[in-house]
C-alpha cells in the first residue's frame, strides 16, 4: 500500500458541486488540487471510481476530466500503474485554462513574478525589431491602440482591452511568425498581468505617456531606444504588480 495520503477535500455545498455545476467543473475540481499541491510531483491520484465517489460524480465524467487534463500536460498515464502528476516544468504554462488555475493559487505572486520575467524577455526586443523593420501599417495598428487607451481615460477597465492590443500589435509588427503566434498564446497572460497592474489607483493615465514614448520611438525608427522605451514601461507594470499583489493580500516571492 503507498505511504502518500490523500488529503479528504471539504464537502462542497449542495448546490455547488461538480455534478450540479456541469462536467467542465469535474476538471476544474481536480485541477485546481493538481495545482495546490494536494499530491506531489509523480506521485499516483486516486483511482477513478475513488475521485468519482470524492466528487459525487460519475465516473466517466472523471475519465473525462483526467483525459482533459493530461492533454494540458499535468498529468500521465501508466499501464497498470495509474495516473500521475508530472512534474510542473512539463505542464502546458502558456495553456489559459492552466494559467487561469495556477493564478488562483496560493502561488500567485511568485507567478506574476515569472510572467514579467517572460515579458522582460520578449517585448523588449521586439520592439527594436518593430522599430527596424516594420511596415507603416502595422505601426499605424500599435497607434490604433494607443488612440483607443488614451480614449480609455481613468477607466481600468475600458483601458485594458485596447493596452492588450498594444502589446500584441508590437508583436505583429515584428513580421516574426514565431513571435505573432507567441503572442496570441500569451493573451491570458498578459491580461493577468494587467488584472495587477491596472488595479492601482491611476494606473492607466500614468501609464499612458511610457506607451506613447514606445509608440514614438518605433515610429522614429530608433530600435535601442525603442527597446529602452518598453523596458521602462516594464518596469512601472512590474511595480504596479507588486503593489497589486501586495493589495490581493499574496505573498511576494522571496
Amino acid at each position: 500500500m503507498s505511504d502518500h495520503k490523500i488529503k479528504t477535500p471539504k464537502k462542497p455545498a449542495a448546490t455547488d458541486t461538480p455534478a450540479r455545476r456541469g462536467p467542465l467543473a469535474v476538471t476544474e475540481a481536480l485541477a485546481r488540487r493538481v495545482i495546490g499541491g494536494e499530491w506531489d510531483d509523480e506521485s499516483t491520484l486516486p483511482t477513478e471510481v475513488e475521485l468519482a465517489e470524492q466528487l459525487g460524480v460519475a465516473r466517466t465524467s472523471v475519465r473525462e476530466a483526467l483525459t482533459r487534463l493530461k492533454a494540458k500536460g499535468l498529468l500521465a498515464s501508466r499501464q497498470k500503474a495509474g495516473t500521475r502528476v508530472l512534474p510542473r516544468m512539463q505542464w502546458n504554462m502558456l495553456d489559459e485554462d492552466v494559467l487561469r488555475w495556477t493564478w488562483s493559487g496560493h502561488d500567485r505572486a511568485q507567478m506574476a513574478q515569472h510572467l514579467m520575467q517572460l515579458r522582460r524577455i520578449v517585448e523588449p526586443a521586439a520592439c527594436e525589431i518593430a522599430a527596424a523593420s516594420a511596415p507603416d501599417a502595422a505601426i499605424a495598428s500599435i497607434e490604433r491602440a494607443y488612440r483607443l487607451m488614451d480614449a480609455a481615460g481613468m477607466d481600468p477597465v475600458a483601458y485594458a482591452g485596447p493596452d492588450l492590443s498594444f502589446h500584441q500589435a508590437i508583436l505583429s509588427a515584428t513580421g516574426n511568425p514565431f513571435l505573432v503566434a507567441f503572442g496570441a498564446t500569451i493573451e491570458a497572460a498578459l491580461r493577468m498581468s494587467f488584472e495587477l497592474s491596472t488595479r492601482q489607483p491611476g494606473a492607466p493615465r500614468k501609464s499612458l505617456p511610457m506607451h506613447r514614448a514606445v509608440l514614438d520611438q518605433i515610429w522614429a525608427r530608433k530600435p535601442a531606444a525603442a527597446r529602452k522605451a518598453m523596458e521602462e514601461l516594464l518596469g512601472l507594470t512590474e511595480s504596479n504588480i507588486q503593489r497589486g499583489v501586495a493589495r490581493s493580500g499574496a505573498t511576494p516571492p522571496a
